[in-house]
């Protein structure tokens, strides 16, 4: 098992459809991106990150989030998702966490979370 170390990441992509979107009008030409689902997405991605590097007794619980949903996403759209591990503090992780559509940044912010014993 390779070591936990800062710098691990992991990517998603999303196609914006189904149970990820939101219509702040409530008219359907307005679906986009929910913030709820970016931020599932960004919180997965933090999970991806640490695959393979916790042992079969571990695992990760998030327990903080601080997130900005700065621009929409619009239907049928890809987002990408990047956690990016920068702390490790004990069993305490923090992840820096992106989600883009093309150029344009979406979310930005921080996951936090803790590694138990199983």
């Amino acid at each position: 098992m390779p070591a936990l170390q800062t710098g691990i990441s992991a990517t998603r992509v999303l196609t914006v459809q189904g149970d990820a979107l939101y219509s702040p009008t409530g008219h359907t030409e307005h679906l986009v991106l929910s913030s709820p689902a970016m931020i599932m997405e960004m919180e997965l991605a933090c999970v991806d990150a640490l695959d393979g590097h916790l042992s079969e007794k571990e695992a990760s619980v998030g327990f903080h989030v601080d997130v900005k949903h700065i621009a929409p996403a619009q239907l049928n759209k890809q987002v990408e998702t990047t956690a990016t591990l920068i702390n490790i503090s004990g069993r305490k992780l923090k992840f820096e966490v992106t989600t883009l559509c093309g150029d344009i940044l979406i979310g930005a912010g921080y996951h936090r979370r803790a590694i138990l014993h199983l």
